[in-house]
């Protein structure tokens, strides 16, 4: 299979196209060079009207026609894009490149994500980002040849018969699978790490309608659920919030439903997860979407993982919020391209239903420092708010190893121009407390 990497100068910025057949070659280069023979493509391309009159070819590929169409329809027409060998997986690389689109066109650039720290993580990391909206095997295909990364175990004594989700499938990662985690590991990590990260994690996810490997999730607490209902999105544009409760005062006064209601969140606290875990699945992701020759850096890490839950110092974990930042789970990983060690040599940024939470991976080899003393973490810090000046770090403690009840600070509340039977309604069942 032959992998190209198209930049253009666009929101999205960046399609991967992978090539399997000779079909499949012909038709690129029909697209591409309006002859389906030619055996060369140059790198740099304009997005004529022509070529965008010759998209309809794009239909023989099937499911993933319109979003190859897509991409090119968003390329001004006669603007410059880039068609290139390989797969580039490197985001400054790719900033690099469509900075270079909007001089040559003379316009202004258009993906500027990472405009204000560019410079900063192209002096110091090699940067990839990994979309759960993207079809992606990590690993080798070859189950044979296999070697678990988390247990260092391969075939006969494990199998990889499962599918093992790079980035937790309840976060709404649908593409990024890892090839080399074992069925063994895989359960393992289901039934302990993950499972404390879709606790935590689930009401937000709820919020944003972002289905799991079942569907919807419910979140169930000590007599309350909430559900994301998206059955009313075809007739009234978008989906339904519903709540279970126990039983409701004798009134239809919205303030006085909406107060009742925001009281009953604390009936959450059944809900219990272990604060390391999270930290421990954070880490887990990554070293599931790093080159596989990086993971003898990571030994410590690893062991870390898979222990039970023990005290250990750790570094803080961070979030954060951008506006309109995407729902889709992504993976930004930072490793350092240097040997000097002021800096952590590996850390990331997770988005989880549109929060950013920004963690050092700790326990690598390459480190001089654990990063857990003010000075180390200040001095990290202050490398990332020079670059980052607009982001408010926010700090979590995801050291603890004690079972902590889920805490929800929400208030429901339902505006004056809101009508109960049009935006709003209550069902009593005929047999089960009101609802």
């Amino acid at each position: 299979m032959t992998h190209f990497t198209v930049i253009a100068n666009t929101t999205s910025s960046v399609l991967y196209l992978d090539i399997g057949n000779k079909a499949t070659t012909r038709l690129f280069a029909e697209l591409i060079n309006d002859n389906p023979e030619a055996d060369t493509v140059k790198y740099l391309q304009t997005a004529s009207q022509e070529l965008k009159d010759r998209l309809h070819l794009l239909d023989a590929i099937g499911e993933r026609v319109y979003k190859l169409k897509e991409f090119f329809y968003d390329i001004p027409t006669g603007q410059h894009f880039l068609f290139l060998p390989g797969r580039i997986e490197d985001r400054i690389q790719i900033y690099l490149y469509t900075k270079q689109l909007a001089e040559i066109d003379k316009v202004p650039l258009q993906s500027t994500d990472l405009e204000r720290i560019a410079s900063y993580l192209y002096d110091h990391y090699e940067v990839r980002t990994f979309n759960g909206e993207e079809r992606l095997n990590i690993g080798v295909f070859d189950r044979t040849k296999r070697i678990c990364r988390f247990c260092g175990r391969s075939m006969p004594e494990v199998k990889f018969k499962q599918k093992a989700h790079a980035i937790s499938e309840s976060l709404g990662n649908k593409g990024l699978v890892c090839l080399e985690e074992c069925d063994d590991c895989n359960t393992r990590f289901n039934q302990t790490i993950e499972q404390d990260v879709t606790r935590l994690f689930q009401f937000f996810l709820i919020l944003k309608g972002i289905k799991g490997k079942n569907g919807n999730p419910t979140l169930q607490g000590d007599g309350i659920s909430i559900k994301n209902d998206p059955s009313s999105q075809s007739t009234l544009g978008r989906s339904t919030l519903v709540l279970k409760v126990p039983t409701m005062p004798d009134t239809h006064d919205p303030q006085e439903i909406a107060k009742y209601i925001s009281g009953l969140f604390s009936g959450f606290s059944c809900v219990k997860y272990i604060p390391q875990n999270i930290y421990k699945c954070f880490c887990k992701y990554v070293l599931s979407v790093i080159d596989s020759e990086y993971l003898p850096y990571f030994k410590g890490t690893i062991d870390w993982i898979n222990e039970p839950p023990s005290r250990h110092k750790l570094p803080p974990v961070w979030y954060y919020t951008v506006p309109n930042s995407t729902n889709s789970p992504y993976l930004v990983v930072m490793q350092r391209k240097h040997n000097h060690k002021d800096i952590p040599y590996c850390w990331a940024i997770l988005n989880i239903a549109g929060y950013q939470y920004l963690f050092i991976v700790p326990f690598c080899s390459h480190d001089k420092y654990k990063f857990v003393g003010k000075s180390r973490v200040d001095f990290f810090l202050q490398g990332l708010k020079n670059a980052m000046p607009n982001i408010n770090l926010q700090p979590m403690k995801l050291h603890g190893i004690a079972p902590t009840s889920l805490r929800i600070n929400a208030n429901i509340e339902i505006p004056p121009e809101c009508v109960e039977g049009r935006d709003y309604y209550f069902i009593e069942p005929k047999t089960n407390p009101s609802v």
